[in-house]
């Protein structure tokens, strides 16, 4: 699905006068703390024998027009604001999700975009050790 949305985008930006209004959605996507220099989610884990769960929080962006977000994570960082460069993705209808599976004594990386048909740039990143 995130290999789709990059493909959508390309075909909207390459077409006349669209960068413009790209601009001014990603305005709204990111002005509320989504761009990679706003703040990143709160991360909490809990761990059976077995494996781990990741719960993460961040304050919505306050747009009607976002439907969802994406949870971009992994166990290696982008080491660059903003990115949303991670092994996995995960897309929640809300300003929470839970990643499970996750591997025990593991270090994970964590950063959350907004979606509304375009996504947003990646908030800073997080990270917690299981």
């Amino acid at each position: 699905m995130h290999t789709h949305i990059n493909r959508n985008f390309a075909q909207f930006v390459a077409r006349p006068l669209r960068p413009i209004l790209f601009v001014s959605l990603s305005i709204l996507l990111t002005g509320c703390g989504m761009e990679g220099g706003g703040q990143g989610p709160t991360v909490s884990t809990t761990a059976s024998a077995t494996a781990a769960t990741a719960s993460l929080a961040w304050d919505p962006v306050n747009d009607s027009s976002v439907v969802g977000y994406y949870i971009h994570y992994g166990k290696q960082s982008p080491n660059q604001s903003g990115s949303c460069s991670y092994d996995s993705v995960q897309f929640v209808p809300s300003s929470q999700g839970t990643i499970t599976d996750l591997e025990l004594q593991s270090t994970y990386y964590f950063a959350v975009s907004a979606y509304n048909g375009i996504e947003g740039n990646c908030s800073n990143e997080v990270y917690t050790n299981t």
